[in-house]
């Protein structure tokens, strides 16, 4: 059961304001993958996986320094030519939550951390993502 908020009404969990439709990433796809799908699908972050099991995650932020770092090592060849490394190279461990939890833990998790996004579990598999955005609108409706 959820906690009641200040105005007495139960607080949303994390399952009622993730979103569930995630472009996910394999440990082997390349970061020029990554880059077309970042401006494809207008999503900054994105949950890697090996086979059916979450491995970690990439977002916006490691894209770019990542593509920095090779065009600074590698100035004479395009960005395009230098992102051929595989995302395993440059994915973070995954800060994960189950559906059921409170908004409000969420919320203190990514302060607590300094992260973006948690992906969200529920049995061992990737159910969605919730993002700082998300937990904000929610937050400022109390």
């Amino acid at each position: 059961m959820n906690s009641p908020t200040a105005t007495g009404t139960p607080e949303k969990t994390v399952g009622e304001v993730m979103t569930i439709h995630l472009v996910t990433l394999r440990l082997d796809d390349t970061l020029r993958l990554a880059d077309d799908m970042l401006n494809l699908a207008h999503v900054r972050h994105f949950p890697v996986m090996d086979g059916d099991k979450l491995a970690g995650i990439i977002n916006q932020d490691d894209l770019l320094h990542a593509s920095m770092a090779a065009l600074v090592r590698q100035p004479k060849k395009t960005l395009r030519k230098v992102l051929g490394a595989a995302v395993k190279e440059i994915m973070k461990p995954a800060t994960t939550i189950p559906g059921d939890a409170p908004i409000h833990d969420a919320a203190e998790i990514m302060v607590e951390r300094g992260i973006e996004c948690l992906l969200v579990l529920d049995d061992g598999k990737l159910d969605g993502l919730v993002t700082r955005t998300d937990l904000l609108r929610e937050l400022s409706k109390r």
